[in-house]
């Protein structure tokens, strides 16, 4: 298996295997922070993880990209979900992940509108006023629908893509010590901060609007 493929299998499905004790468990830290200290204090963590495994060098350096990138997922998780408690959000631990993989993927777009001829899933519970493209509810995500599976899988494999051309520069280096942890805390900071900030646009915003035509014929 590539490393694009190892780093797609990682994406896929973020948030849905959190235990209810963790889910708790984040709700409640997340109810003490503001959205900016939340996030930087998120960003410390992988950043710090990333200095200290990329500084190893050597086989024991390169071996630890991908244990490196769990933990970047775990942390990526409990951030961007706990952005939602902290705006006040239901969150929906099998769906919100994948869409906001999908924002920041560049496979949908977070807004507060659907423009005509394109699709979009409502995020928002309010009740808004009709837009001029087609609104579908997110239930159509739930369970093992297609269009569910393949916005999972399309956002898992566009994301991979995205993140595995920033870590070739990682590999390049990842014999040197030192010089392999500022890389690697750099890629790790440019993940996060990324992810953190399409979370934040997706629980402001009303709809997610598909780029996928594929994806859109199936709502």
């Amino acid at each position: 298996m590539s490393l694009q493929e190892e780093v797609a299998q990682i994406f896929r499905n973020w948030g849905s295997g959190m235990l209810e004790v963790e889910r708790k468990a984040l709700r409640e830290k997340a109810s003490k922070y503001t959205v900016d200290d939340w996030k930087a204090e998120h960003i410390v963590y992988v950043a710090g993880s990333g200095a200290l495994t990329g500084a190893i060098g050597g086989p024991v350096g390169l071996a630890a990209i991908l244990p490196d990138l769990f933990w970047c997922k775990k942390v990526g998780t409990q951030g961007c979900l706990g952005i939602g408690y902290i705006k006040g959000y239901v969150i929906d631990y099998e769906n919100d992940m994948n869409m906001i993989l999908a924002v920041w993927s560049d496979l949908a777009e977070a807004t507060v509108s659907v423009p005509v001829g394109k699709v979009g899933i409502k995020i928002s519970n309010k009740i808004l006023p009709k837009v001029a493209g087609k609104v579908v509810e997110k239930v159509i995500l739930k369970g093992s629908s297609k269009i569910g599976a393949k916005l999972a899988a399309k956002a898992a494999s566009k994301a991979a893509t995205k993140l595995t051309a920033k870590l070739a520069a990682k590999t390049g280096v990842g014999w040197i010590p030192l010089i392999g942890g500022v890389v690697s805390a750099g890629i790790n900071w440019w993940l996060l901060s990324g992810l953190l900030d399409a979370a934040e646009t997706y629980y402001k915003s009303d709809y997610i609007v598909l780029k996928d035509d594929e994806i859109s014929s199936l709502a």
